[in-house]
């Protein structure tokens, strides 16, 4: 199925195949070096695995995919269904459809992933035995070639680590990213290796795919929106209840203690997670956030968001009454609405200008290759704890942990 390696170029060039040295330093052992090679590939397959250790959603061919990686990758859909929720664009009455669709497409994209990851996996190993190969024909030791593959990997993979933070908007921008699908930074680049062969098999199966100036230009022209600031709001409150004094007065009254508390140089996270009756952020010291998120856009929060507006950044409001309680806020952090130009965002309008043809392509070799591969689906639907929260109110709403 696959073609022998013969190119040789950078891999993140504009054919995108890794290259393969014409020469190797001195060496000794040829043994040696298959058993270096079988070592590596056992600690490849270690550190590859797939998890296991739940409910499996997927087999392709044989390989499992469990359900938790396919709540990673529909965790992104999910919250796009909570923000039409909250928007008024999608009623009850069309939630579990809706679900059921992400789920769906969650499944597709992890069958894809999965046939490309065995693609690069393959793709990895032949060239490692490349290595291995050229060696022992120079007479160089099967532990400097190992070496040598190992470096230029590397190089390859911090080059790809730039693309792709540059392309996701910064690395604070990745970050939260990751952390709606559960995943670490560091998770996130213990895989780059392997996206870095998955985009091999891409070139030698289909072509190079070429970047341009007039590729990035068009794309930024096309999607404003990704090249758009929001203006967005950090804040933390304390709540003082009612209930849990004599009279609204004396409730007031240990509102505007607690402020003075904090105008003297109590932090403001310190009290809060002490003082306010407020489930929902105490434990993040008065933090208001969304799905983990911090930084959220104007009309989240109204009722602080008013109040923060007559605010500079770090200060702290009076008490202000909101229903049965009394709330303090403090503005954290605020940034205005900001349009960037295609001057200030070429380098990530190139960037994922070339993610998207990367998109198509996989799609293109997923359509080329899937009936030459096994997949059975054993998690159809979403299971209970995701469809759980279909009834609840849109403020209810959280994507699976």
């Amino acid at each position: 199925m696959f073609k022998a390696i013969t190119r040789t170029a950078g891999i993140l060039g504009q054919n995108g195949v890794f290259v393969l040295p014409a020469r190797l330093g001195p060496s000794r052992l040829e043994a040696c070096a298959t058993v270096c090679f079988a070592a590596l590939i056992l600690s490849l397959q270690s550190l590859w695995a797939m998890d296991t250790f739940n409910a499996p959603a997927l087999k392709v061919n044989t390989r499992v995919v469990s359900i938790r990686q396919i709540e990673a990758i529909y965790s992104d859909s999910y919250a796009l269904i909570q923000d039409k929720i909250r928007k008024g664009e999608l009623n009850a009455a069309l939630l579990s459809p809706a679900i059921q669709k992400a789920w769906t497409e969650a499944l597709e994209t992890a069958t894809q992933d999965e046939i490309m990851d065995q693609l690069a996996d393959k793709r990895r190993k032949d060239i490692m035995r490349m290595y291995i190969e050229r060696a022992g024909a120079a007479n160089v030791s099967g532990e400097h070639a190992v070496q040598r593959f190992k470096a230029e990997e590397a190089r390859y993979t911090r080059m790809l680590r730039r693309e792709m933070i540059n392309a996701a908007g910064g690395e604070e921008e990745l970050r939260q990213a990751l952390r709606r699908r559960g995943q670490t930074l560091t998770e996130w680049e213990n895989g780059l290796s392997r996206e870095l062969f998955r985009r091999d098999v891409l070139s030698l199966e289909l072509g190079p795919i070429v970047r341009s100036p007039a590729a990035a230009r068009n794309f930024f022209e096309k999607n404003p929106d990704l090249f758009r600031q929001d203006e967005v709001w950090r804040l933390r409150r304390i709540r003082i209840a009612k209930s849990k004094f004599n009279s609204p007065e004396v409730a007031l009254g240990a509102a505007k203690l607690t402020r003075e508390k904090i105008l003297k140089g109590a932090d403001f996270a310190e009290i809060a997670s002490k003082v306010s009756d407020d489930p929902e952020y105490v434990q993040g010291g008065g933090l208001m956030t969304v799905n983990g998120r911090t930084d959220l856009p104007s009309g989240t929060f109204l009722i602080e968001e008013r109040v923060a507006a007559a605010l500079k950044d770090g200060e702290i409001s009076e008490p202000f009454e909101s229903g049965e309680y009394y709330l303090i806020v403090q503005r954290a952090g605020y940034r205005p609405l900001s349009t960037q130009k295609f001057e200030e965002a070429a380098d990530r309008a190139e960037a994922l200008a070339y993610s998207e043809k990367l998109r198509l392509r996989k799609r293109e070799l997923f359509e080329k290759l899937k009936d030459q591969n096994y997949v059975e689906v054993l998690q159809k639907g979403p299971p209970a704890n995701v469809l759980k929260g279909s009834g609840a109110e849109p403020g209810e709403f959280r994507a699976p942990k």
